[in-house]
């Protein structure tokens, strides 16, 4: 039985370069997929869960990179038997307004055209 998909917003795949670190470590890693909520990021040595981390990256159109307070909230370890990518899950904490709305409209110019908008459950 699949889980429901309990994801909110529409997020589209990219592949940019991230760097994150942690209170111990400094990394760098590549996006899978990005959201106004949240991102993926590819790595063989996923975080804990619940590991708070520092994400800075940049968006394509964007001028400025954006340094973002996350936590991760799903991991797929290495290797794995899904046909997802090994990583981590991360869902953005205290997104300043701003960085939210450029987030949100990279993702909305990035969305095809006939993929229809996500409503919240219950609607």
């Amino acid at each position: 039985m699949q889980k429901p998909d309990r994801r909110v917003e529409p997020r589209v795949d990219v592949d940019l370069e991230v760097h994150y670190r942690t209170a111990q470590e400094f990394m760098a890693a590549y996006l899978r997929n990005i959201s106004g909520g949240g991102l993926f990021i590819r790595s063989q040595q996923p975080l804990p869960l619940n590991r708070e981390v520092q994400v800075r990256f940049t968006l394509p159109g964007i001028s400025r990179p954006f340094t973002v307070r996350g936590v991760v909230v799903w991991t797929t370890p290495f290797p794995s038997r899904s046909s997802f990518p090994s990583g981590m899950g991360i869902k953005f904490l205290n997104l300043d307004p701003e960085d939210g709305k450029l987030i949100a409209g990279f993702v909305k110019e990035k969305l095809p055209a006939h993929a229809p908008e996500q409503k919240p459950s219950g609607t």
